[in-house]
């Protein structure tokens, strides 16, 4: 048996019910499920800082905006890759990370042969470490598309191109998404010609449900990579992915899977 393999099983074993909840009591064991307060391999090959988690509290000055937004802590580089490499001519379009962060689902966008690759993002500490990152890989990887960043409201973001990936990990409540969508209803009635909207963990996925303007397109739950297991705060995440109407291209099988949401604020497909 491989070591991944092997690694995969006892995350599984400690990720199981009812051993998890117990482990979590323990002072010095539950230091085992913090896995965003550990620096990640992806950021560790690549010499950037996209690790840790920042409580909401500290990614705005305001307290208004900041109970409106969710804590800082990255994504998972293999969950985001397979959800950019399902998208068809990414050529066409334009890349925008809505409440970027330290950026990355950025690094791993600048992988494909997007037009452009932007991140918005409303806290410029997060934003600084962003642009860093960015530096970092434009030196590493000439030829990449260049990795932008702006500091402002994500929610009122306007499209970079006339095809624009829109990508979200959870940034927002729900009234700030529905603003979000809102504006995007608006760019696809002027200037936007279509878009994809890929929701990592969709917690407020209704509100794209409930919008005449987009269809599901896929819904996945993809499991972390082996070497990203203990660096996140699950074994797998939810991904579903809309795209504008009129469609473009034909919908997955799975796109009409439900999304669950737990007390804790992660989503399931059932």
């Amino acid at each position: 048996m491989s070591v991944q393999i092997l690694r995969r099983k006892l995350y599984e074993t400690l990720w199981a019910a009812p051993l998890k909840p117990l482990l979590e009591r323990v002072p010095l064991i539950r230091r085992i499920y913090n896995g965003w307060g550990r620096v990640h391999p992806f950021d560790l090959a690549l010499g950037i800082d996209a690790s840790g988690f920042v409580p909401a509290a500290e990614c705005a000055a305001d307290s208004v905006p900041a109970a409106k937004i969710n804590a800082y802590g990255g994504s998972q580089p293999s969950i985001v890759r397979a959800a950019l490499a399902s998208l068809p001519e990414p050529q066409r379009y334009a890349f925008v990370d809505i409440g970027c962060g330290k950026g990355r689902p950025l690094v791993v966008a600048s992988e494909f042969a997007f037009q452009r690759v932007v991140g918005v993002e409303l806290a410029p500490r997060l934003a600084q470490s962003a642009r860093a990152n960015a530096a970092t890989i434009a030196a590493r990887y000439p030829g990449r598309t260049p990795i932008e960043v702006q500091v402002g409201d994500a929610t009122a973001v306007s499209p970079p191109a006339d095809r624009v990936v829109y990508f979200l990990y959870n940034s927002f409540s729900q009234p700030l998404v529905k603003a979000l969508v809102e504006n995007i209803e608006r760019q696809l009635q002027n200037q936007l010609q279509h878009a994809f909207f890929v929701c990592y963990n969709p917690v407020h996925g209704d509100v794209m449900d409930q919008s005449p303007h987009f269809a599901r397109w896929s819904a996945k739950t993809i499991r972390y990579a082996a070497d990203e297991l203990g660096y996140g705060p699950d074994l797998e995440d939810t991904l579903v992915i809309w795209q504008s109407v009129p469609e473009r291209y034909p919908p997955h099988a799975d796109a009409a899977r439900r999304i669950a949401v737990s007390p804790s604020q992660w989503s399931s497909l059932v």
